[in-house]
């Protein structure tokens, strides 16, 4: 019976484990620096507390406590954010805490893919390759769907080489699970890897017993990887299109309650070219920060201010494709003689007795045929097809330059392994290859910090640490190396395993001094744009305090609590169970769920144009004992609401002007000598008979007491006219 399983960690030397511990470490602290500070953009902060609240709201995604409306997303990724507030308390860090664990999952799966590849060495700097990749560093310290998906993948790439090498069934199985989990944090993303996934099985030729699996079986596995990772991508989708439509909430995204439009059109092809799917919001174009990501440059991802968030190890990762072609195309005895099985056959796998030259991986007879480049092709198809996507499209905030950080990472790792087995060969030719790579890496790490105005006390030592790898490399081609003892004592060992180790700390150098941004409270990105040191360039450089426990998870500002109060005062008289209120803004509820958890209605979704409520919808809840209303600044005469509240039956008591609110001060209300300044929203008492009028209470920003106006009907127009009371 085959006993053969993939090398583990656990089966390496204590100073290998060891090692990996201290990346570990080390990245836990980067990542928990300012993790307290690190809070999530309001309106996926506030369905996080909803969910939390509410297990029907959890299930079905929804943004309101009341499970109302849907995300305009899947809500996959809140889940982790949710379970951590119900256990932990309402906080900062109990909203981030589960990205940090994401990115110790990404970058374990990356230590495991390059020890199953290339041996100890390998999976070490794949490590510290992720651990330092500067948009994960931001990226998993704050709450962002990214995360989720980035470890998802890592592990399903995992999965799926552990059924490469061994041929079994429940791997395969595993990695579509994994995709599908991927799928529920950032929908069509996930699917990236599929393409490289299914190629991969379709090559992979590893049987139990050692034998080999013939073309109609690998076709069998590659459609049991796309079944089970299709399924488990649609589940929920599938789920909720299934459900009557009065027992689920709105789907957001949507102009017809549709999770196909949410998911394929809003979140997916509508994003190449508007109207694509029908029944989805149409996507309004980005705003002006995140001009860098106009589709219009395919070279985006190469200009510093996107490629110093990732692309440190791009020319390592590159290096390792193009000699693993040579090799396979070429070269198989060099393959044989200076890589070992890097771009041939499974090193990496135990089954007996044995050991591979250099690896530091045992191995043995149940070792799978063509593992390596099957791994390789894998690899860069992934790389190859997220970073085409994401070059042709536009990309809306730093942190969807994630889907390219494992494969840099693991192909970074596999460039520095190939780099060190080419400088031992006898040959000088061969010898003088890595040079390439150090000179091109030394090139590649000033581009990238001049052209991100990355602080010098940083760089300047990774500089310098490149220019000694250039030196080394030279070094290296002049003097040949010593004969290579496999077996038996080797006086050299010692001295190869330094070489080893500082190489590898050399070619993570660069990533990892840009990182240490991260330590600076300033620097470090936020949940809206996950980008270290680029909000802040011309900042100096410090060290902040660190801040890894508590923190207020969203801000709740005066005007927004003076608000609640009111609605409170207003609805103290209506049946229990009802909501606070109903808006028509997720700006205004987003800031009050997320603070107190109260159960807030929401028409218009996240782009405030999706038909949750219409006004007749509105209508029924106010005769059902629903009390105030709450209405943005220049709000559409369309609008269910505003429409609602001019039915009669309502007053406007409350107008206010909030400094928070900046951006939405268009005029709601008139002005008369200037002492009725434009208001940001206002609040009106629904349940009383007669035509909407009355007065109203303003509150300007300015710090002056409230000023008394008189509300009438506008005849034709949706807003109101306010004139000063006598």
């Amino acid at each position: 019976m085959d006993t053969g399983r993939p090398a583990r960690w656990a089966d390496q030397h204590l100073a290998a484990r060891l090692a990996l511990l201290l990346v570990l470490l080390g990245a836990t602290v980067l990542l928990g620096w300012n993790l307290a500070r690190g809070g999530d953009a309001p309106f996926y902060a506030a369905a996080a507390r909803s969910m939390s609240e509410s297990w029907p709201a959890m299930l079905s995604g929804a943004f309101d406590p009341g499970a109302t409306v849907t995300l305009d997303k899947l809500a996959g990724f809140l889940v982790p954010q949710a379970l951590s507030i119900r256990l932990l308390g309402d906080s900062t860090t109990a909203i981030a805490l589960p990205e940090l664990l994401e990115g110790l999952v990404t970058v374990w799966a990356c230590s495991v893919v390059g020890l199953r590849w290339g041996g100890v060495g390998t999976g070490l700097v794949a490590a510290l390759a992720a651990a330092t990749t500067p948009v994960f560093v931001s990226m998993f310290a704050h709450p962002m769907e990214d995360g989720m998906v980035t470890a998802a993948l890592a592990v399903a790439l995992l999965c799926w080489q552990r059924a490469a090498i061994t041929g079994r069934w429940w791997p395969l199985v595993a990695a579509g699970l994994a995709v599908g989990v991927g799928f529920q944090a950032k929908m069509l993303q996930a699917w990236f890897v599929l393409p490289a996934l299914l190629l991969g099985t379709l090559l992979a030729t590893a049987r139990p017993g050692g034998r080999h699996w013939g073309v109609w079986w690998r076709l069998a596995r590659t459609t049991v990887l796309g079944v089970v990772a299709g399924a488990a991508s649609l589940v929920w989708v599938v789920g909720l299109a299934r459900t009557p439509v009065g027992a689920r909430p709105y789907v957001d995204g949507s102009t017809d309650d549709d999770p196909w439009a949410m998911v394929f059109g809003y979140n997916g092809l509508d994003r190449l070219h508007a109207g694509a799917w029908p029944g989805s919001v149409a996507v309004r174009p980005t705003t002006a920060a995140s001009s860098a990501g106009d589709p219009g440059r395919i070279t985006k991802l190469l200009e510093p201010h996107l490629g110093s968030q990732v692309s440190w190890m791009l020319p390592a990762a590159v290096f390792a494709v193009l000699v693993g072609v040579v090799v396979l195309c070429l070269g198989r005895r060099l393959a044989a003689d200076a890589l070992g099985g890097l771009f041939s056959t499974g090193a990496g796998t135990t089954a007996g007795t044995g050991t591979t030259a250099g690896t530091g991986t045992t191995t043995g007879a149940a070792a799978a045929p063509r593992t390596g480049a099957v791994t390789l092709v894998v690899v860069t198809v992934w790389l190859v097809t997220a970073a085409g996507v994401l070059s042709v499209t536009r990309i809306p905030h730093t942190a969807y330059l994630a889907a390219v950080g494992v494969q840099l990472a693991v192909l970074g790792a596999v460039g520095w392994r190939a780099a060190v087995a080419l400088a031992r060969s006898h040959v000088v030719w061969v010898r003088a290859v890595p040079v390439v790579l150090a000179v091109g890496q030394a090139w590649w790490w000033q581009y990238l910090a001049e052209g991100s105005q990355a602080p010098a006390v940083l760089t300047r030592p990774a500089t310098t640490i490149a220019t000694a790898t250039v030196v080394a490399a030279l070094v290296a081609v002049v003097l040949p190396p010593r004969s290579v003892v496999t077996r038996g004592a080797d006086p050299f060992r010692a001295s190869r395993a330094v070489v080893a180790v500082v190489t590898g700390l050399a070619v993570v150098a660069g990533p990892a001094a840009f990182s240490l941004q991260a330590l600076d409270a300033a620097r470090d990105g936020s949940g809206l744009d996950a980008s270290v040191g680029r909000h802040r360039p011309d900042t100096p450089f410090a060290v902040s305090a660190p801040e890894w426990r508590g923190g207020e998870p969203t801000y709740y500002p005066t005007d927004v609590r003076r608000l609640v109060a009111e609605a409170e005062r207003l609805d103290a008289h209506q049946a229990p169970g009802l909501p606070l209120f109903l808006t028509d803004t997720w700006r205004i509820s987003s800031l009050v769920i997320s603070a107190t958890g109260l159960p807030v209605l929401t028409d218009g979704g996240f782009s405030g144009r999706v038909p949750v409520f219409t006004a007749q919808d509105v209508r029924e809840r106010i005769a059902h004992g629903l009390h105030v209303l709450v209405i943005r600044a220049g709000s559409d005469r369309d609008d269910p609401v505003l429409r609602a509240a001019l039915d009669g039956g309502c007053r406007m008591v409350v107008a206010h002007r909030s400094p928070t609110l900046r951006h939405h001060h268009t005029v709601l209300l008139g002005r008369r000598a200037g002492r009725v300044p434009p208001v940001a929203w206002s609040v009106w008492r629904c349940g009383l008979p007669g035509p909407s009028v009355g007065r109203v209470l303003v509150h300007p920003a300015d710090g002056h007491g409230p000023v008394q106006v008189l509300v009438s009907p506008a005849r034709g127009r949706h807003a109101r006219r306010a004139v000063a009371a006598p």
